[in-house]
């Protein structure tokens, strides 16, 4: 999920799945040097029937109903929460859901482009009106930001493809080498935290594998050297949708659980509202489950969306 100021879990997307990883292209590899082949990676944004609800279309500002227009920011270099197509259409799980809120509220995204860096200062300026990025949430962000939760963000587990040593929960790590990038959270509180739940489980202690580089640590679950490797959920999920004849996203498992948010300018309470409402309404009408289930990460479910649900 996405940090400001170096805050918490994994940094971003991008060093999770290594540098390559940015675009819906053939040259998004495991570090195997391998070409990824029949990548399970949708490539337009979710179609939605048009069905506008009147009640949450009223909800919204009066600017942003009299213009029909949501303006909201996105660093579309992500995945899979914003990335671009090989036509150069934003596309991804941010993408899905601006398809889906359209479709409910009768509101047309205009997307901003803006780096990840710059969108703090771009809501407290109001050149946009959200932004669309994986924002954990942070007591220490709700004090200057409405954070508009959709997510469950954190770390799940990446095997080879067909899931060959049968790992499905936690505990089916102990025993097993796990790799994981050098400095994230997984290489350190989660593998440690594993490592107790394995021992007071009488079970034998994780092998930890902890390598430099990203594409390190995918080309040791690709080769076998390593059974597993732990990041990011999302971007667990991403890879076992770019390359499915290498790997396989292990949703049942869930560590370190973090609501994740849009965010809205903190004076924007009557936004942060309005997107709440309407993302509950795309839980209640199974709109959401889809969108999850579309990019593999239905581990990220949450059940109800909230402004600013702090949980540590």
């Amino acid at each position: 999920m996405r940090v400001l100021h170096g805050i918490a879990a994994t940094a971003v997307a991008i060093a999770v799945l290594g540098t390559n990883a940015c675009t819906n292209d053939d040259s998004a590899g495991a570090g195997t040097g391998a070409r990824p082949k029949n990548a399970g990676l949708p490539s337009t944004p979710l179609v939605v029937k048009r069905a506008v609800d009147s009640t949450l279309q009223a909800r919204f500002p009066k600017d942003i109903r009299t213009s029909g227009v949501l303006r909201v920011a996105a660093d579309p270099n992500y995945p899979p929460s914003a990335f671009k197509s090989s036509s150069g259409k934003i596309i991804g799980v941010g993408a899905d859901f601006a398809s889906a809120i359209t479709a409910k509220t009768g509101l047309r995204f205009e997307w901003v482009e803006v780096p990840f860096d710059g969108m703090l200062a771009g809501l407290k300026a109001h050149r946009f009106d959200a932004s669309w990025s994986a924002w954990t949430v942070t007591r220490e962000r709700t004090e200057v930001l409405n954070l508009v939760t959709y997510l469950e963000g954190g770390t799940s587990a990446l095997v080879k493809a067909g899931n060959p040593k049968g790992i499905e929960k936690p505990l089916d790590l102990c025993g097993r080498t796990i790799a994981a990038q050098t400095g994230t959270t997984q290489a350190q509180g989660n593998m440690d935290s594993l490592q107790h739940q394995c021992k007071a489980a009488g079970k034998p202690a994780i092998k930890p594998m902890i390598v430099p580089q990203q594409t390190n640590v995918n080309q040791a679950v690709a080769t076998g050297r390593a059974d597993a490797m732990l990041a990011d959920n999302t971007a667990v999920a991403y890879q076992g949708k770019l390359q499915p004849d290498l790997f396989k996203s292990v949703d049942s498992i869930l560590l370190s659980p973090e609501p994740v948010g849009v965010a809205v300018p903190k004076k924007d309470s009557q936004l942060a509202t309005a997107l709440a409402a309407t993302y509950n309404a795309l839980i209640a009408d199974g709109t959401y489950a889809k969108i999850l289930k579309r990019w593999d990460i239905t581990n990220a479910a949450i059940t109800k969306s909230q402004v600013n649900r702090v949980t540590s």
